[in-house]
């Protein structure tokens, strides 16, 4: 509990060699810099992140839920053994003047990353739930998954009749 008072109203923290943290809930952090910094079996619960730099971090058997990160810079991270679980969007559109519809789905379940390294990654409003990092180890590695399912039906009728009737008396 003293942890998390401090990191509620402390900025500019640095934390060094911190290990074995059980339990984190609604914690902002804002302008902190974590260097060589060690978490294992750590829950972060309701957790802001905000203009978060992050160097040389492991995190090990750690698991995030409900978490948003707004303008987090990672760098030098690894991650390994990485799960991404029900992660789905999906977005439709329809209009009714000139019939069209859109179906937008995005799809990512069960997928394991492992030995994903990510380097001077910008991440912005990005929310994560139910989201389960172990091992993990971070470089130069873009890894996505994406399913598009785009549907478009359009229907136009255009009806043009014109007629014309001249008389001419002489």
């Amino acid at each position: 509990y003293l942890l998390t008072y401090l990191l509620t109203y402390v900025t500019y923290v640095t934390l060094r060699y911190l290990r074995y943290v059980t339990y984190l809930r609604y914690v902002t952090l804002r302008y902190v810099t974590l260097r060589y910094v060690t978490l294992r079996y750590v829950t972060l619960r309701y957790v802001t992140l905000r203009y978060v730099t992050l160097r040389y971090v492991t995190l090990r058997y750690v698991t995030l839920r409900y978490v948003t990160l707004r303008y987090v810079t990672l760098r030098y991270v690894t991650l390994r053994y990485v799960t991404l679980r029900y992660v789905t969007y999906v977005r439709t559109y329809v209009r009714t003047y000139r019939t069209y519809v859109r179906t937008y789905v995005r799809t990512l379940r069960y997928v394991t990353l492992r030995y994903v390294t990510l380097r001077y990654v910008t991440l912005r409003y990005v929310t994560l739930r139910y989201v389960t990092l172990r091992y993990v180890t971070l470089r130069y590695v873009r890894t996505y998954v994406r399913t598009y399912v785009r549907t478009y039906v359009r229907t136009y009728v255009r009806t043009y009749v014109r007629t014309y009737v001249r008389t001419y008396v002489t």
